[in-house]
């Protein structure tokens, strides 16, 4: 059996759905030291936001171009 066998569609959508929670943990996890410097130090932690925000972004533009093109 080649290699090559190995890379069916169950292999691609395993890992598409792994990376999609990986970001939702990463996302979840920025939110709660964004909200923790907030409460806790009253300190607003941009470095945080901006990331936060830049993955809000590029996934809802990944939403709407992969719904437009499909």
């Amino acid at each position: 059996m080649k290699d090559d066998a190995m890379f069916d569609e169950r292999f691609v959508m395993h890992r598409f759905k792994s990376t999609r929670l990986a970001v939702l943990a990463g996302t979840i996890m920025l939110f709660a030291f964004f909200t923790y410097h907030l409460v806790v130090n009253k300190t607003i932690r941009w470095d945080l936001f901006s990331v936060m925000t830049a993955m809000a972004v590029v996934k809802v533009c990944a939403m709407l171009y992969y719904h437009r093109t499909n």
